[in-house]
């Protein structure tokens, strides 16, 4: 939950799963190689997202035109220079209109910092531009004589932006953290069990530096240094250059913490992570109840209808990808077969929708008979609870190994989806022994298909401990929304790109 120095009626919270980890909000920082105890340079996140608007607006009026002008429409100009030269000086409404949505100062606010959660501000954002882009042309017409713009060539010049102006936001926030450029410093309040799974999670991020945490006798120490005591907090943050505290469930008295809190800079933004927190999850609000602040425990919306796109859009999605992957596919066939004796496939039997037993396809990383002495290597697991890792899996061949850093051994689940035993969004699907180790709330995840992508791939994949991997495959099952699966498909190359938990 975001605390700041004003007030607002409602607040989005985006929390990356039940846990609350991410997807906060913060004033971002750039920094180019901070150490601690110096103050992070800034820059302002809101004009590199002006830069990527213009540019994005630019092209999307460059491509509208170029789709538009063969068709040889009436209305407008006939070249592509004359139609930018006409189209171009209205860039500045779209980006009027997204000022008027918050949607450079929101994102100032985030530690994640993403566009997809703003993917329907954007669109009604640019919408408004196309309006205000229309409107205005009519009056300069009337006013200068200046030829107007019609209603074919804003519609051209909108469309292609409701696309390139949220993926070039994406692509850039992703660019810029992976390459840790983009990074909040931050400062844990708390040191029980919820602040080591907080610290532990952040500190595997590009995007955030754990500089230590704050607490008043601390029994548990979280894996960051011990900043100070709850008084010594504004102090730390002015050493360290934090930019974010997050609260944590410090033992000491919240009447003291939240004096403290009040102590604290405006440039130091504070989140605080819920109580309830295994209930929370990305669709949770914060809103305002006859003055009273409350958070709703969001509810699936499973109606026929939703159900019904869900599964169009896995067929859609599905059957395209494997079109466009099958020259892939064939090469992966074939350095599989170059490199190792056995089948191309590796078939394996998972418990899905309502316990029902499936086969699944991936592509074969290991050797034949890999299973034969899984038994052998169950003492080197490196996850908990019933699940089977191992970060060096001596079963693993070169060429699977490389599959598995890229996900590229899970294409052939497509024909899982496409065929209606698998979704691309749900819970992971686990063999059978595994699944016997699942009962009673966590058992929901049988409610609904199995995914090749959900929230354990976009929130750690194997480094998520299992009894975490429970909560959010419950959380999902519990909150489950169209909009949900989206935006996880959104997040989910990130992760993959960045091979966070793959082996």
């Amino acid at each position: 939950m975001t605390a700041t120095h004003g007030s607002e009626d409602r607040v989005r919270l985006d929390f990356r799963g039940a846990v609350g980890l991410g997807a906060l909000h913060e004033d971002v920082t750039i920094v180019p190689g901070t150490a601690a105890g110096v103050l992070p340079a800034k820059r302002p996140w809101p004009l590199i997202l002006v830069i990527c608007d213009a540019v994005s607006l630019i092209a999307s009026f460059t491509l509208g035109a170029l789709v538009r002008l063969p068709l040889g429409s009436r209305e407008g100009p006939t070249s592509l220079a004359s139609s930018l030269l006409n189209e171009v000086p209205y860039a500045p409404l779209f980006i009027l209109a997204m000022v008027g949505y918050g949607l450079y100062y929101r994102q100032r606010r985030r530690l994640y910092a993403t566009s997809f959660p703003d993917l329907g501000e954007l669109v009604h954002a640019i919408v408004l531009g196309s309006i205000l882009a229309l409107a205005t042309s009519a009056l300069v017409h009337r006013l200068t004589g200046v030829q107007r713009l019609g209603w074919v060539e804003v519609l051209f010049m909108g469309l292609p932006a409701l696309v390139l102006v949220p993926s070039v936001r994406g692509l850039t926030s992703l660019s810029l953290r992976s390459r840790k450029l983009v990074r909040s410093r931050l400062v844990v309040v708390g040191s029980g069990t919820v602040a080591n799974s907080l610290a532990r999670r952040l500190q595997s991020c590009p995007d955030i530096e754990v500089v230590g945490f704050v607490d008043d006798d601390p029994i548990v120490l979280p894996p960051c240094p011990h900043l100070g005591g709850i008084t010594d907090l504004p102090a730390v943050c002015d050493q360290v250059g934090a930019d974010r505290v997050l609260v944590a469930f410090s033992s000491t008295s919240p009447t003291r913490l939240i004096e403290v809190l009040r102590q604290l800079p405006a440039k130091v933004s504070i989140s605080v992570v819920p109580r309830l927190f295994e209930l929370v999850t990305w669709r949770s609000q914060v809103e305002e109840l006859h003055g009273l602040t409350v958070m709703d425990v969001a509810p699936s919306r499973h109606g026929l209808v939703s159900l019904a796109t869900k599964r169009a859009v896995d067929i859609v999605i599905s059957f395209s990808l494997l079109l466009v992957l099958s020259p892939l596919m064939a090469l992966i066939a074939v350095a599989i077969k170059l490199t190792s004796p056995g089948p191309v496939f590796f078939r394996q039997p998972r418990v899905g929708y309502k316990n029902r037993v499936f086969s699944i396809f991936k592509f074969r990383t290991m050797g034949v008979g890999s299973d034969e002495i899984k038994i052998d290597l169950r003492e080197h697991n490196d996850v908990d609870g019933p699940l089977f890792k191992l970060r060096v899996d001596p079963r693993v061949t070169p060429v699977g190994r490389f599959l598995r850093s890229t996900s590229l051994d899970e294409i052939p689940q497509l024909i899982n989806v496409l065929v209606g035993r698998m979704a691309l969004v749900g819970p992971r699907p686990f063999v059978s022994d595994e699944s016997a180790e699942i009962n009673g709330w966590a058992a929901r995840r049988f409610d609904v298909r199995p995914g090749m992508t959900g929230l354990w791939q976009i929130s750690g994949r194997n480094d998520l401990p299992f009894e975490e991997l429970r909560q959010l495959d419950y959380a999902y099952v519990a909150s489950w929304s169209l909009w949900w699966d989206l935006k996880i498909l959104w997040l989910t190359p990130g992760s993959v790109l960045r091979r966070h938990g793959a082996y």
